[in-house]
């Protein structure tokens, strides 16, 4: 692996210890627009640093669960039902940033921050960083 690749895995590891930290403080509040961004970007830049390990560098927001899926899920690298929670993070993020739905009430925000969780763990289990 590149010294480059390394440090972006490094920064997207940061980036995504500091976003989950956001979203338990967001959760804690009951402000779940933020909650939900926070809760997002956790599992996006977890997906980031794996894809880092292929090489693959800075991406926009549609083409790394797509890559993710491909290259970790497909494979068998990652639990299936990490990218299925992915996947749904991504939808609801979507429909609530973007689209015209509202965020995730309370207990469902609390749920997603329970995947985000275990995506960081199972991220850093697979780069060996834990």
């Amino acid at each position: 692996m590149t010294p480059e690749a390394q440090d972006l895995i490094n920064l997207r590891l940061s980036q995504a210890d500091e976003s989950l930290t956001e979203a338990r403080l967001l959760v804690e509040r009951g402000m779940r627009l933020g909650a939900m961004d926070r809760i997002y970007f956790t599992m996006f830049y977890c997906a980031c640093a794996m894809l880092a390990t292929k090489e693959f560098g800075p991406s926009r927001d549609g083409n790394v669960a797509g890559k993710f899926q491909r290259e970790f899920v497909k494979t068998g690298l990652v639990p299936e039902e990490v990218g299925v929670r992915f996947k749904r993070a991504t939808q609801l993020h979507h429909d609530a940033d973007l689209g015209s739905k509202t965020p995730p009430d309370a207990g469902r925000l609390t749920e997603l921050l329970a995947d985000a969780e275990s995506f960081v763990t199972t991220t850093k289990l697979f780069l060996g960083k834990q």
